[in-house]
This record gives C-alpha cells, structure tokens and sequence, in this order.
C-alpha cells in the first residue's frame, strides 16, 4: 500500500406474435438453479398470483404486468428487464415452453464453462489451511503467517501477501487471480483502491475456499467517525461479495484533505483528531462484535498515535500497516509494535514506482551483494529482509513472473552482517 495523494476518491396490446397455447409445456425453469436469461420479447412466461405485499408501490406495478404470457406483453404493461431480472431470482415469474428448455441448457453450458476455468485456476494446495508460525522469519510457505489478537484461535495473517494499490478498477481480477494461483492466500486491497469488486470476483473465480484466504481491507479518510466507518464497511464488503473481512484497517489517522478538494476545505466536514477513537475506532469495534470483521488495525500510525488509541480502545490494534523499506526503516516503531503485540506490516518494500525508487532500491550495493551471495533476485532479499525484521511485506506486481518471483523468499536467510548493512541505509527517506 502506498499513498494515494493524487488518485481518483472518494456514484395494452397483446403480441401479435404470441406461440400457440395448444403445445404442451415444458417445466418451468426454476430461479433456485437458474441465473436470470437474456430476455427476449417472443419468451412465454408465467407469473406467481400474489407475488408483492399487498398495499406497497411494486404490489401495484405487478398487479398490472402479472397476467402477461410473454415477455413482450410484460413489457407493454409496465414491467422493466430490470423487474423480470427481479421477479425471476426470487421465482415470481418463470420460463415456460421451449423458452424454458433453452435457457436451461444454455445455463448449464455456462456452468459448466465456469467450472472448467475455476478448476484452471485452482491452486494445488488450495484446500490446505493457513498455518501459524512463531515469527515472520519462520514461515515456510506463503500460507504461514502470525495468529492476531491474544491466544490461540485468532486469525492468520500470512507473512506474505498481495498487493493491489495502483491495480485499476475492471483491471485488478487477472493478476489477482495469478497471485492466487502462486500461492498467495492473502489479499490487500482498500476502499479508495476502487478494486474491492474485481478482489471479489477473483477470489471467488480462484477455487481456494474463503475460509483458507486472507482479506484485508481499508476504510479511507473520508470515512472516518462511526456511521460513516459502518457505511464503508458494509459497503466494502458488498463489493467484495464476503460475509466477513479478516483485517479492517484505518487507512490514515488524519481526514481527507487538498485535491481535489478546495483549498481550505477537510473532509469529512466535522473532523477532530478524536473522532477516529470515539467514532471510527468504535464502529471497527462494534464489526468485530457482530462477526463482520475477524481483526481490525491501522495504517500509517505513529507511536503517538498508537499510544493515543491505546489509552481509549476497547479491541486493542492488531496491526500497524507503514512504509517500512532499507532507506526507512522505523526502528523505534518496529519495538513499540513488538513489545504491544501489535504485527507491522511493510509496504513501499521494493520501493516506490511513483517516485523512480525501484531501480534505486534494488542497485543498493548490501542488497546486490546478498542477492548475489544466496542467488535470489534484489526484489527476494529486500523482502526477505523485512521478514527477518519482524515485519510482514505486501508486494504487488502486474507481471506473473514477478508475482511468482516474489513468492520465492522462503529458501534462504540473511545473516545478521547482511541485514545490519542494509539497515545501514537508512536515511529517512520516505516515499509516501
């Protein structure tokens, strides 16, 4: 996850044409088993007597269109596609005829095709379950990770996931689904990413169960206070097509301000600093409460910041997602987060593509010498590091090979001369 200062943020006459009733008909294509067909004017149908609650505005409406025999006759008595759509996924009208022996075939054709692809995507280790390690450094695969919250039983956030920042909305499905396929199980995605949707489609395409994946997610700035963050949440997981979230992060302590905002403006318009404790913080609470959301964190957070909401939380912080990288490494942040149980996690590890950085990250010379040393690529050893730190990484990439390459940091270890030179980086630097 990187900044996203400068991205889009955050809206009657009968037809002529009628078959011959004399024919006898087919069974009535059941909305159960059936997506809704592409309605066609000559399609016999057959509505429900008494479908809508008596006395509301849709009770009227079909009362009008409920006698048609056609899809055409519907529509000439004030029925929308939209209605049919409707009225056909809760089995209020159905497909009588030929009508309803080809869309039955049809659908199941489509079904079929849609097996064969998910089966084609399914990784081979998709039914193993996500497994807790005692730290980063340990994790064998990208299912290991560390169990959230206290005792034994909480959630596991693997050590390595995917990133989607910068992953356009009606883009993001494919390489989603190949990081799936590569064996990452979690996903990390945020409100203002605008992907949340195509996040949803792909795992659902992938074949790996939801309970043996990871998703996380972000409320944005302009969210914050508490039905705002309930709102976001809701809708958040509208458009990821989940019953739950695993991690539900604050994506920044502050509101949202410049573009493309006026000058001089904030939003949302009655932000303080404390309406991210006593009201979004809250609402995360109250997520956690009702199984909505399995953990919740931040992102961006300062020790003073996390000091503060520790002295008012009811669920204490499970995560503090920052930009954490050779030339940043936040080593005062990295102890507080150990010593308060609290899991950082990395992003901006391979440097940042808005800023020229990746190139520069991976010609560091302590980085180029232990890639050399281990043959692992600059990309491997700067996320290796992060995981002999202590800190967990979310690399992205659109390229396959990259996002199977970047998988690959479990076969090795740097030593501890390897990562104190690359610490000795450190400069300040921030990308975000």
């Amino acid at each position: 996850m990187l900044r996203v200062g400068s991205r889009r943020w955050y809206s009657c006459e009968l037809s002529a044409f009628a078959p011959p009733l004399a024919m006898p008909e087919a069974p009535a294509a059941s909305a159960a088993a059936l997506p809704a067909p592409k309605w066609e004017d000559g399609m016999r149908i057959k509505y429900v007597a008494e479908g809508k609650k008596k006395g509301t505005l849709s009770y009227d409406r079909y009362e009008k269109y409920r006698h048609a025999t056609t899809v055409a006759e519907a529509l000439q008595l004030g029925s929308k596609k939209s209605d049919l759509n409707w009225d056909f996924g809760r089995g209020l009208v159905s497909l009588v005829g030929g009508a309803a022996t080809k869309h039955a075939a049809a659908a199941s054709k489509d079904q079929s095709a849609a097996k064969r692809q998910k089966t084609a995507h399914t990784p081979a280790d998709a039914a193993q379950p996500l497994n807790a390690v005692s730290t980063p450094a340990a994790a064998k695969t990208l299912r290991d990770g560390v169990a959230l919250g206290k005792g034994k039983g909480g959630p596991v956030l693997p050590v390595a996931g995917f990133g989607t920042y910068k992953l356009k909305k009606g883009e993001a499905k494919t390489p989603v689904l190949e990081a799936l396929k590569a064996g990452y199980r979690l996903i990390d995605t945020a409100q203002v990413y605008e992907n949340e949707a195509d996040v949803g489609v792909a795992i659902r395409e992938s074949g790996v169960p939801r309970e043996n994946l990871f998703i996380e997610t972000k409320v944005w700035r302009s969210s914050h206070g508490y039905e705002r963050t309930m709102k976001a949440a809701k809708q958040s997981l509208k458009r990821l097509g989940t019953d739950y979230i695993d991690l539900y992060l604050i994506h920044w302590p502050g509101a949202k301000t410049g573009w493309p905002l006026a000058k001089g403006t904030i939003c949302p318009p009655d932000w303080t600093p404390a309406l991210r404790d006593t009201g979004t913080w809250r609402a995360m609470e109250d997520l956690v409460d009702q199984g909505k959301v399995k953990a919740i964190g931040v992102a961006n957070y300062s020790v003073r910041h996390l000091k503060q909401l520790m002295k008012v939380c009811r669920i204490k912080p499970m995560v503090n997602q920052v930009e954490f990288h050779p030339r940043l490494v936040q080593s005062e942040l990295l102890e507080f987060c150990k010593k308060n149980g609290i899991v950082l996690q990395a992003y901006a590890s391979l440097g940042s593509s808005d800023a020229g950085q990746a190139a520069t990250f991976f010609a560091l010379p302590p980085v180029r010498a232990a890639a050399e040393a281990h043959k692992a690529t600059p990309a491997q050893v700067l996320l290796r590091w992060a995981l002999e730190k202590g800190a967990l990484v979310v690399p992205k990439s659109c390229n396959p090979e990259r996002i199977r390459e970047n998988a690959k940091i479990f076969s090795f270890s740097l030593t501890k001369k390897e990562v104190a030179a690359i610490d000795a980086v450190h400069d300040g630097g921030r990308l975000a």
